[in-house]
């Protein structure tokens, strides 16, 4: 897939943060072309590389508009106004919504594991 993109870091309402999974929201335009749903990427921050998940998209029930935000994975800086650029290494799944807030950090979860599942395999190839 390899699409690459890059914003500064915004404040955004902390959800991700609340359930244990902080993400990184990016400032965007939402007219730029960028696939939707739930990715493992590369993301480069602070002059050095971290894998990442990213979610593009409208995430949430109560959102109107796009999102684009990364939870970096080992990672606990604040980088609020920061540059940062990531890539898209693969699709993990597409976006939905969910029941609870227990449903949806069982899904980040899962997500966090596959991204490191696959970011592992595509730096062997």
């Amino acid at each position: 897939m390899n699409k690459k993109f890059q914003g500064k870091v915004i404040r955004g309402d902390g959800l991700g943060r609340k359930l244990g999974y902080p993400t990184a929201n990016l400032n965007w335009p939402p007219k730029k072309r960028i696939p939707k749903g739930v990715f493992a990427v590369r993301v480069r921050v602070l002059k050095k590389n971290y894998p990442g998940v990213a979610v593009i998209g409208i995430p949430t029930v109560t959102d109107k508009k796009p999102k684009l935000e990364i939870h970096i994975l080992d990672f606990d800086k604040m980088i609020y106004c920061q540059w940062l650029s990531a890539e898209i290494i693969k699709k993990i799944r597409n976006l939905k919504t969910y029941r609870s807030k227990k449903e949806l950090i069982k899904m980040i979860h899962n997500d966090c594991r596959k991204a490191k599942k696959i970011l592992i395999n595509s730096a062997k190839q």
